[in-house]
């Protein structure tokens, strides 16, 4: 934006003091006075220029994060016209919910058939963001990404997305659709109609964006991860899904991969496959010092021991399922996938959380359980395991997690103390959604509760 004015002293004493205490709450836009250009202003929200000034004047003391935050918000800029869309309920809780969905904030420039691919979805907070670089560049189909905005993490949200449509590779700005999601309560901190003005970033400076802790995070606010996973899934353009996490990266060619396999599933070429409760999966990996992109890579990753399952040292058996070391000692055949195994969730692999291609049609995620309160998707298999679904282990197909193979600390407890209120909340909740699949489905030998 240009500045084309200024504000009264007074009123830039107000304003000053109203967003140093609230971090942009209470937007409005309104045209500054003398302006002739059109440019605008966020009420709670002075122009950098204002907020750099008194910093110095503070006597040149540095730019706390939050301030960063807020600074943020002067890059957004008016909508054009036709843009304007009303927020909705999310995809479970619905309007009636505390959470509200604005879809295809920032849409991909590629649209794709409903039969076409295979829509990665994922979710994230602002911090996060920059994941979905390696996410677009590796996935050959579309992504649909729920970004979780309460606060001024909408300002921050939008620079990161912004700033990757902008200068990272192109397949972001060609194959994601951005949808951002915050609590009733909690609103954006800017009006959320507003887009980033591209033409204030310069890809070749340093991204000041990248540096700030959100607001989520300040306040440790629970994340909603299961509305974020909801949200995605219901915005793919796609029927097949992969629904997953935003540091879990794609084996090479797998979208384009499974849609030739299920056209052979079609055509009656594999019967393996057959029936209709299904879904599909692979093992989850954590690599050591780079993520393998091709089977053969990740076979050799754990012939060296610079590879484990998913969780192996901190959660063993949250992503081993059946037969897994028979999976890694057989590679498949190149340059297509088949199935491995067909599988059930019974115990005693009951505590297996997979992560697999589904159809839009399947049970969504519970929303009333966070991240932060563990077994949030425990739920959602489990009521699989009761609908009698299969689970189809492919060959080829496979995640890895962002490099860095986690294990468990003695000082694992103290740290992770300011879970234990989460983790009560959710173990609750828990609790009461098992008593309703209960009372539903009816009681199950097989299908053991974790």
């Amino acid at each position: 934006m240009v500045a084309c004015g200024r504000l009264p002293g007074m009123v830039w004493t107000r304003a000053w003091r109203r967003w140093q205490r609230w971090a942009c709450v209470g937007v409005g836009v309104v045209s500054a006075p003398g302006c002739c250009c059109g440019a605008m202003w966020l009420l709670a929200c002075p122009p950098r220029e204002a907020a750099e000034a008194h910093a110095g004047a503070e006597g040149g003391v540095a730019t706390s994060e939050l301030d960063t935050a807020r600074l943020l918000c002067t890059y957004l800029s008016s909508v054009p016209q036709g843009r304007q869309r009303e927020a909705k309920g999310s995809p479970q809780l619905g309007d009636s919910g505390p959470y509200s969905v604005m879809y295809d904030w920032m849409a991909a420039t590629r649209s794709y058939a409903v039969n076409e691919s295979v829509t990665y979805t994922t979710h994230t907070t602002p911090e996060m963001v920059h994941h979905v670089a390696e996410l677009a560049t590796r996935w050959s189909g579309p992504l649909s990404v729920a970004v979780f905005v309460p606060h001024s993490d909408f300002c921050l949200a939008a620079v990161r997305i912004a700033r990757l449509r902008l200068c990272g590779p192109p397949e972001v700005r060609e194959k994601v659709s951005w949808h951002l999601f915050w609590p009733r309560d909690v609103p954006p901190a800017a009006d959320w109609h507003l887009v980033v003005d591209e033409t204030l970033l310069d890809c070749a400076g340093a991204d000041e964006a990248l540096a700030v802790r959100g607001y989520r995070a300040r306040e440790v606010m629970a994340y909603p991860v299961n509305v974020a996973r909801n949200v995605a899934r219901t915005a793919a353009p796609t029927w097949f899904v992969l629904p997953s996490d935003v540091e879990l990266y794609p084996s090479a060619d797998l979208a384009q991969q499974f849609v030739a396999m299920m056209a052979r599933v079609g055509a009656g070429q594999d019967k393996k496959v057959g029936g209709a409760c299904r879904v599909f999966g692979g093992p989850c990996s954590k690599c050591g010092a780079w993520c393998p992109k091709t089977r053969r890579s990740s076979c050799a990753q754990y012939q060296r021991s610079d590879a484990v399952y998913f969780h192996r040292h901190v959660c063993a058996h949250c992503q081993r399922f059946p037969a897994i070391n028979d999976w890694i000692r057989q590679p498949g055949k190149p340059g297509m996938i088949q199935a491995f195994s067909v599988v059930k969730r019974q115990y005693p692999y009951h505590r297996w959380e997979p992560i697999y291609i589904c159809t839009k049609d399947e049970p969504l995620y519970d929303e009333r359980l966070s991240w932060e309160g563990l077994q949030d998707k425990m739920t959602q298999m489990h009521e699989l395991c009761l609908r009698g679904y299969n689970l189809v282990i492919l060959d080829r197909a496979f995640l890895v997690h962002a490099p860095g193979i986690k294990r468990r600390s003695k000082t694992k407890a103290k740290d992770s103390a300011w879970r234990d209120p989460f983790v009560a909340k959710n173990s609750r909740i828990y609790d009461k959604i098992m008593e309703e699949m209960q009372n539903k489905f009816g009681p199950s030998d097989v299908c053991h509760r974790h």
